[in-house]
């Protein structure tokens, strides 16, 4: 229980950080999408149906606070969730390169995912350009934000917990070992 209000408190943060402040400091409303890194560090971490909670949970929550379309955070990151889910069994969790490369494939199928929802559910508009146009730069910035987030995390968990396990932490460099 202590772990997922951690969790909603970092995906709180994420939200205010991504919806008040990242736009106001980044030039033509583009920010990074930090709770997509988020569902993706739960993708790799968290089981299957509490994470699946979790992740379509804070997706409404996301809608109702920040959102145009309700249910669409939830439908796109839960979708985003499973998939990595679905990798995850397959692959080494502890890897600073995988998460680099499921945030690569989560903005895109992210992009792809919305413009599905959005052109099928919605019978006005013409949404793919909106999003298809700024996806590479967002693509950038996701993984830049979550290249800085894996430094960040790294630093305080060697400063504040140097014994303490944290998920998706577990392998240091040799250099960072006692």
């Amino acid at each position: 229980m202590n772990r997922i209000l951690i969790y909603l408190v970092l995906a709180g943060m994420a939200v205010v950080v991504q919806s008040a402040l990242l736009s106001q400091l980044l030039p033509g409303g583009f920010k990074p999408d930090l709770l997509l890194i988020l569902v993706i560090y739960f993708g790799l971490h968290e089981r299957t149906w509490r994470g699946a909670c979790l992740v379509y949970s804070l997706g409404w929550a996301f809608d109702v606070f920040a959102g145009s379309f309700p249910g669409l955070h939830g439908f796109v990151l839960l979708a985003i969730f499973l998939a990595v889910r679905a990798v995850v069994s397959r692959v080494n969790a502890e890897s600073s390169l995988l998460l680099m490369g499921l945030v690569l494939l989560g903005s895109l199928l992210q992009g792809c995912l919305t413009i599905f929802a959005l052109e099928f559910f919605v019978a006005e508009g013409n949404f793919w350009p909106m999003i298809l146009g700024p996806l590479p730069f967002q693509v950038i910035l996701n993984m830049l934000a979550a290249f800085l987030l894996l430094k960040l995390a790294l630093w305080f968990q060697l400063t504040f917990l140097p014994r303490r396990y944290v998920p998706g932490l577990r392998k240091l460099d040799s250099h960072h070992e006692s």
